[in-house]
């Protein structure tokens, strides 16, 4: 009987401590105008989800990123509010985890164009290029820091907790 216990025992306890892993962490933040950002990450599924609620509680956006073995994120799907894809995305990285191209999608998978980021030596980029799908540059280049409505997103390949 007691053997019979211990094998039992030990055939569960790796399935046991495989479910262990795969933990489900959820992160809600407060941000200054009052709305949250609630972060779900799911290693089983390998991905992480940010929804964007206002004060009382309507969801306004929701990304759902896509990680690969390392936890990085490897793309995303950008929805509005009622759940429709507005974009999606993929990224290309360097060796030190710098972002260094994201290529953007519409919601039926047609090519939208590319941002490629300039970093010229330094740890944040230069400038950020964007170009249109047929491969043509759309803006000269802006400087970091002249981005659309307030500070540059610079994006760093980071492991989701």
């Amino acid at each position: 009987m007691k053997t019979r216990a211990l094998l039992f025992a030990l055939a569960v306890l790796p399935l046991v401590s495989a479910r262990a892993q795969g933990t489900i962490k959820a992160t809600t933040r407060m941000r200054p105008d009052g709305s949250t950002a609630t972060t779900v990450v799911n290693p089983d599924t390998r991905t992480s989800e940010e929804t964007i609620s206002d004060q009382s509680g309507k969801v306004l956006s929701k990304t759902i990123f896509y990680l690969n073995e390392q936890n990085f994120a490897k793309g995303a799907t950008h929805l509005d509010g009622q759940g429709k894809v507005r974009y999606k995305e993929t990224y290309k990285f360097d060796y030190s985890g710098k972002i260094m191209e994201a290529t953007l999608f519409g919601p039926r998978n047609e090519p939208l164009g590319r941002r490629v980021f300039v970093y010229e030596g330094k740890a944040q980029p230069t400038r950020v290029e964007d170009y249109d799908a047929s491969g043509n540059l759309v803006t000269g280049g802006r400087k970091s820091g002249t981005t659309r409505g307030g500070p540059p997103e610079i994006r760093r390949a980071v492991p989701a907790q």
